[in-house]
């Protein structure tokens, strides 16, 4: 059975033809990674996937005084450049493979390095969840295979929490309208939590601080239901407020990440609209028609078709 294509990938490493340990000890930033041709179309920019290595075969004599390595993930990793015919360039850690191959690769970027602590398969594979996934558990012959999402969520769970570990993901600097429809586009088979990066930053950004002026600092939400829209003011004089994005982008749908989706609200509305009782009824470029706690109300939005 064919495993289903998730946006999360687990790239496999046997040390007996690459000494992962070795290379991890240079605290690497960047690499690239084989990619089976028929993952070719699948593997896209702002993935993320885990290297997993299997039974270290390696001899003493190409261990050199260093302990087998034990099954389990070494690294969190995120891909930063969709796959293309490379030839293999002369590696130290590379023990068996002939130099200069044309190859099927994928550059990656580590997020996480676990060479001193790594998440051992025979503790992983007690979990429920992460135990579904027949291949990150039982190994694969070849280079990289769809890894299972609640897989993916589970092994996050044990390595700390999003925030900690994403915080260093790597995307391009989006601070006009056009940038930001290019990362859209750039961006739509993004794994979620590179998605929430990327609104995130764009919601801190200098777009933001355009629509803060534009929305004249005030809440849209309270001005609706009554009560005062400003907030405390700033040392800088400017009222405190906040950007949202209306259509949740980790979706990343088309026009999610606009300035259109983004409206501004006090800081207790923001956490309503994330984890409370609001539910978006209708959103177009003119108006935002929501229910909040049992009451609808529609937010007049600025007319962003003239804004260059």
């Amino acid at each position: 059975m064919t495993p289903e294509v998730t946006g999360y990938w687990t790239f496999f490493c046997n040390p007996s033809k690459w000494q992962i340990d070795r290379f991890l000890e240079t605290n690497p930033e960047y690499d690239s990674y084989q990619i089976n041709e028929w993952y070719k179309h699948d593997v896209k920019l702002g993935q993320l996937g885990i290297i997993r290595v299997g039974l270290d075969n390696r001899t003493k004599e190409q261990l050199s005084s260093r302990s087998k390595l034990k099954s389990g993930i070494y690294a969190l990793v995120e891909i930063i450049g969709e796959p293309e015919i490379t030839k293999s360039k002369s590696d130290f850690y590379l023990i068996q493979e002939e130099q200069g191959q044309e190859k099927l690769r994928a550059r990656i970027r580590y997020l996480k390095n676990l060479l001193n602590n790594p998440l051992r398969l025979e503790y992983l594979k007690e979990n429920p969840i992460v135990n579904k996934d027949q291949y990150l558990i039982g190994g694969f012959q070849r280079s990289t295979m769809p890894l299972r999402k609640d897989a993916f969520e589970e092994i996050i769970n044990f390595l700390g929490t999003d925030e900690q570990i994403f915080k260093n993901i790597e995307i391009e600097t989006a601070d006009t309208i056009d940038k930001i429809a290019c990362l859209e586009l750039k961006y739509q088979n993004a794994s979620p939590q590179v998605k929430e990066v990327i609104s995130k930053r764009i919601e801190r950004g200098k777009i933001s601080s355009t629509i803060k002026e534009l929305y004249d600092y005030k809440c849209k939400v309270c001005e609706v239901i009554g009560q005062s829209p400003l907030s405390f003011k700033k040392i800088n004089g400017e009222f405190y407020v906040e950007t949202h994005h209306i259509i949740p982008v980790a979706n990343l749908i088309q026009g999610s990440l606009g300035i259109s989706n983004l409206i501004t609200v006090c800081a207790n509305h923001h956490r309503q609209f994330h984890h409370g009782d609001i539910k978006i009824l209708e959103n177009t470029p003119d108006k935002l028609t929501l229910k909040i706690d049992g009451q609808t109300i529609k937010v007049e939005k600025y007319k962003f078709a003239s804004l260059k």
